[in-house]
């Protein structure tokens, strides 16, 4: 009888004790300055809304970090559109230190081949892809395209190094104002780098 009392009184400690899960550590928040410069919904066209805003540590923890030496801040938004379209859009800015120009450059396009790594991409177009021009208004530009692999939606990312202190990232999941893949996803950069 003891044993069992025993036994009782340890599960009801245990089942009494906090659980601590990964949801349950404070994720980080979107830098304000990076956050007021997301575009609008209303960019991307009709139907279109901005269902979070969130910092880019959060979108693909395995691929992605930001390193305090490298970034000052990051926001991330997320955009849902018509016949379940989504687009995730970037803004990443950067550290006065020179060195965190390339740092930054090479850790941004492991968050760029983060978001692609459901793709199937086309070798032919990916090559074609690393000697194509960068978008207006951007120094230099790194891009994916491809099809989803599971809904078969066309995609296309681009991130773009827009100045020497910040980069932008766009990623599109289906269509954009009629446009899909690395167009919309250099369309959508230019509209928004755009004076």
């Amino acid at each position: 009888m003891r044993t069992l009392l025993f036994v009782f009184a340890s599960l009801l400690v245990l089942i009494s004790a906090p659980v601590v899960t990964a949801q349950d550590e404070e994720e980080p928040d979107p830098g304000a300055n990076a956050a007021s410069t997301l575009p609008e919904a209303s960019l991307f066209g009709s139907g279109w809304t901005q269902s979070e805003v969130l910092s880019p540590d959060i979108v693909d923890r395995y691929y992605f970090e930001m390193s305090p030496d490298v970034f000052r801040e990051g926001a991330v938004g997320v955009y849902v559109g018509p016949s379940g379209s989504r687009a995730i859009v970037a803004n990443l800015l950067l550290t006065d230190n020179r060195v965190a120009v390339r740092t930054s450059w090479e850790d941004a396009g492991e968050l760029l081949s983060g978001l692609g790594r459901r793709i199937d991409e086309d070798y032919e177009r990916a090559r074609e892809l690393e000697v194509t021009d960068p978008p207006i208004g951007c120094l230099e530009a790194k891009r994916m395209e491809g099809v989803e692999q599971n809904y078969r939606l066309p995609a296309g990312g681009t991130l773009c190094a827009a100045d020497d202190d910040s980069l932008l990232l766009v990623f599109v999941f289906g269509t954009v104002n009629e446009l899909s893949g690395v167009a919309a996803s250099d369309a959508l950069i230019e509209t928004m780098i755009a004076p």
